[in-house]
């Protein structure tokens, strides 16, 4: 079967979970609720650390914990005062601010199908450990 939909017919339904090792990290996958919301949770050789949210100034994840996190992409500011910028600031730097940027990453992702295409981009030979091999 292909490691792709293996992973994703692991994360379907409730209570879904999975364990890859990639990269040298064993990386685990589990449904939880943030807030009323069913997330992905990523947790990275058992741990979740606020420090591996961090992102340089090129949006890259500071540390290499931080590439299983999924990215947030926000504007420093909205659109909509783009006008009053571009007046202050001029078109080129008005653009630059409005840009949209990658200013952090976090350890919940959304839809497993999102997880999964980030990790074929940036982990295609991850290997996926079966129910057998994850200690309970």
């Amino acid at each position: 079967m292909n490691k792709w939909k293996q992973l994703e017919e692991q994360l379907q339904g409730v209570f879904g979970c999975a364990t890859i090792l990639a990269d040298g990290h064993e990386v685990s996958f589990g449904k939880v609720l943030d807030g009323e919301k069913l997330v992905i949770q990523v947790g990275v050789d058992g741990w979740i650390k606020g420090a591996w949210m961090n992102v340089d100034d090129q949006g890259e994840p500071k540390h290499p914990e931080g590439r299983f996190y999924c990215p947030k992409r926000r504007r420093l500011y909205p659109l909509k005062q783009y006008k009053a910028l571009k007046r202050v600031f001029g078109k080129k730097k008005a653009d630059e601010m409005t840009a949209l940027r990658t200013v952090l990453v976090g350890p919940h992702w959304n839809s497993p199908r999102s997880l999964i295409s980030h990790l074929k981009r940036h982990f295609p030979d991850l290997e996926i450990k079966t129910r057998d091999e994850v200690p309970s």
